[in-house]
């Protein structure tokens, strides 16, 4: 039992640790996105942790081919972000 708030622990720490960079927090804030968030059927996929079933959920699928969020992520910069995620590996 433990171990899965731990692991829920981390995995919290790590979004706020993304949520520094100013585009990753513009494509969470993103309405599509926070409704995809608010899908019952997405929050199932996310719960098992599964890339493959979490990636086969329609709602996202149509979200990556959306041309408003592609913008968005296209703004990313992966070595900043990757930064940001060594950070919080640092700190474990």
């Amino acid at each position: 039992m433990f171990e899965k708030l731990k692991g829920a622990m981390k995995q919290f720490q790590m979004v706020q640790r993304l949520m520094k960079d100013d585009n990753f927090r513009a494509l969470m804030s993103h309405p599509k996105v926070q409704e995809l968030f608010r899908d019952p059927q997405f929050l199932e996929a996310l719960k098992t942790q599964d890339p493959t079933t979490i990636q086969g959920n329609p709602k996202l699928a149509a979200l990556m081919n959306d041309p408003d969020l592609a913008a968005l992520m296209a703004t990313f910069d992966p070595a900043a972000l990757q930064s940001l995620l060594q950070a919080d590996a640092d700190a474990a």
